[in-house]
């Protein structure tokens, strides 16, 4: 009879085994150009269609999740800046300190 703890442990040991043989992927760094592009078209457009990403990636060479990502991460910097910008003092809008009185 074997233990249920024990064979969890033996799968988690088998997972950590997979992940360090598995090659990690290179970060890709953008080219000058393609960053460029991605901060001209993200500053008119924060959210582009699908269809406008897959073809990004086609212009740029890029591939389609790389595309969705500098988007979704750039509209996370950006909210980020805000708040960095705004400071984090009791009565902002959105900030955790907001208090609310009975109507």
């Amino acid at each position: 009879m074997f233990s249920l703890t024990a064979a969890c442990k033996r799968k988690e040991q088998e997972q950590h085994k997979d992940r360090n043989t598995a090659p990690k992927k290179q970060r890709l760094v953008f080219t000058d150009l393609q960053r460029r592009t991605l901060i001209a078209i993200f500053k008119e457009n924060k959210r582009p269609s699908k269809e406008m990403q897959i073809t990004i990636s086609q212009q740029l060479g890029l591939e389609l999740s790389t595309v969705s990502n500098f988007f979704m991460n750039a509209r996370r910097r950006c909210v980020d800046r805000w708040h960095d910008d705004h400071g984090a003092s009791p009565g902002q809008p959105g900030t955790s300190a907001t208090t609310f009185s009975k109507a």
